[in-house]
């Protein structure tokens, strides 16, 4: 099975761990949710895909501007 991390990147550039084992992700609108392999599910709005990096099993994540929105 193939699982993958999930990071946040911040105003700084720097990525922070938030999630591993992730065996599925979905994005509806702002919104991402995820199910890793216990099949516990989480959701994080106001959110967008920067990069899925599968050869290293990476999805990387940023918050929206909400000034922009």
């Amino acid at each position: 099975m193939c699982l993958f991390k999930v990071y946040l990147k911040d105003e700084n550039s720097k990525r922070k761990l938030i999630a591993e084992d992730i065996a599925l992700s979905s994005k509806e609108n702002n919104r991402i949710k995820i199910r890793n392999s216990n099949l516990e599910e989480e959701t994080w709005d106001n959110v967008e895909i920067i990069m899925i990096d599968a050869l290293n099993s990476i999805l990387l994540i940023k918050k929206l501007d909400e000034r922009a929105t």
